[in-house]
């Protein structure tokens, strides 16, 4: 009886050690598969608005970004602090062309956060006094 009760627990504890690995690599695959934020990749650069109403081109630096609408001529200049790899705050500094005065938006802050990234696009949440919006870029 001792040599079967052994046998079963050698049975039970490789049983375990099999669930155990199968849960260790499943874990690893989830985690690798898993959407992770490349903020860095996007902190510089050219870029455009991915919403088909929107024909900005932008262009980023460290600490400066400039939208440009082709269709209107207007361009939007902002200094950029950034907060984190995907955290920063955009400041007004000055609008050009625009067929308004709007100059009370100068000095504004925008707070961007990236919520996600894809490959070459980017999902941000922009938020102000008098907006909370999401964009894809």
């Amino acid at each position: 009886m001792d040599n079967k009760r052994k046998k079963t627990d050698f049975e039970y504890k490789k049983g375990n050690m099999k669930n155990l690995l199968l849960i260790i690599i499943l874990n690893l695959t989830l985690n690798s598969c898993a959407q992770q934020k490349n903020c860095k990749d996007f902190k510089t650069g050219k870029f455009v608005y991915a919403e088909e109403n929107r024909p900005e081109k932008i262009v980023r630096t460290d600490n400066l970004q400039i939208e440009i609408n082709s269709e209107t001529g207007v361009e939007i200049y902002t200094k950029i602090e950034w907060k984190s790899d995907c955290e920063y705050v955009m400041t007004y500094e000055k609008i050009l062309n625009h067929p308004k005065d709007i100059s009370n938006v100068i000095g504004k802050k925008i707070f961007v956060e990236i919520l996600e990234t894809d490959g070459n696009k980017i999902k941000v949440r922009a938020k102000s006094d008098s907006m909370d919006k999401k964009k894809n870029l």
